[in-house]
């Protein structure tokens, strides 16, 4: 992992314990990479959050109609 700051959080002890021994199931080496991943994962949830909202607004638009009649004009993959 890329060095970065260092911060500091409180947070339950079972919290603590839960990061423990996930590290340790999956081979990781400390708390901070627990932390990272679990971030990584948040992110990635607002991007398909993101994605989602972005496709239904497309999908209501008029683009959307126009798309679907081109779309169907017989070609396929």
């Amino acid at each position: 992992m890329a060095s970065g700051y260092e911060v500091s959080v409180s947070l339950p002890q079972d919290d603590i314990v839960f990061l423990d021994a996930y590290a340790e199931s999956v081979g990781m080496s400390s708390r901070s990479a627990v932390v990272h991943k679990a971030v990584a994962l948040l992110r990635a949830g607002e991007l398909i959050d993101a994605d989602e909202d972005a496709w239904r607004s497309w999908s209501s638009s008029d683009d959307a109609v126009a798309w679907d009649s081109a779309s169907a004009d017989g070609m396929q993959a």
